[in-house]
């Protein structure tokens, strides 16, 4: 985590000028750019998201409330009974199914150990991009250089994409944290 803190200085102070897409938005010349903007501040904060993963997640996947819920109720009464409980309640079968792959995901990698040296070279690997999307901001900002603008973020935006898909690291927060289901408890999001 301590080695994650700079980037995440760098992350507040593009921020603090709206990010990229405010910078673009603000600048006539990029306005009509604004969704490259929002393209790269997205993905730099993906590198920040998944890096604090990592970090906290160093000895395993902790349980959150849906695979507590789900691991506990699948222990106690058996897939079958829990699974009518759950339709009973409302839950689609479809639903049910994504819950409880989640838990197996979950039990499975509740105790994953993750290399500190790996996640160090994760970290070092990512520096580079939030540097160069902190320079690129204030670059917009201070109106230096502004004709390469709009290319230095199409290539800073590919250039994290690689990252993110060729980085083991990388590519396992993401992966784990796409398993994650959506969880409505209250079913008060969306809906009539």
């Amino acid at each position: 985590m301590k080695r994650v803190a700079p980037l995440q200085v760098d992350l507040e102070k593009v921020a603090e000028l709206d990010g990229i897409w405010g910078l673009f938005q603000k600048t006539i010349e990029f306005k009509d750019n604004s969704v490259q903007g929002i393209s790269l501040d997205n993905k730099v904060h993906s590198i920040l998201f998944h890096l604090d993963y990592l970090c906290n997640t160093i000895d395993g996947i902790p349980y959150d409330e849906l695979s507590d819920y789900v691991s506990t109720n699948l222990k106690e009464k058996g897939a079958e009974k829990f699974k009518k409980e759950l339709i009973i309640l409302g839950k689609s079968e479809g639903e049910i199914e994504v819950w409880f792959e989640f838990s197996k995901f979950a039990v499975a990698n509740r105790h994953r150990p993750l290399y500190p040296k790996n996640i160090f070279q994760t970290i070092q690997s990512a520096q580079p991009f939030v540097k160069k999307y902190f320079d690129l901001a204030e670059k917009i900002n201070h109106k230096e250089d502004m004709g390469s603008i709009i290319q230095e973020t199409q290539n800073l935006t590919n250039q994290i994409e690689v990252f993110l898909k060729s980085d083991s690291y990388m590519s396992k927060a993401i992966y784990e944290n796409a398993q994650v289901p959506h969880a409505d408890w209250d079913e008060d999001v969306g809906g009539s």
